[in-house]
């Protein structure tokens, strides 16, 4: 699971930070306007070292923006 939230957003781009299990540091996951994928700015202190919880918050993200929908904050939870 990893908590996400809003940092910025404006017409170039989109950076959530995304904090694996809501401990640690948070990461970063920033999505370019016109790429077709977001990628890992900076990895959170809790992610495991395959950066398995940001690939999962990369994808997300991804997903909001390909839905034009930005929630400020949400849970990305798998099973």
């Amino acid at each position: 699971m990893n908590t996400l939230k809003l940092k910025e957003a404006n017409q170039n781009y989109v950076v959530y930070q995304y904090r694996p299990e809501d401990k640690g540091v948070p990461g970063e996951v920033r999505m370019n306007v016109g790429e077709d994928k977001a990628f890992i700015a900076l990895r959170a202190e809790k992610d495991s070292s395959t950066e398995h919880y940001g690939f999962k918050a990369a994808k997300a993200v991804k997903e909001c923006v390909e839905e034009r929908q930005l929630p400020f904050e949400f849970i990305n939870a798998w099973g």
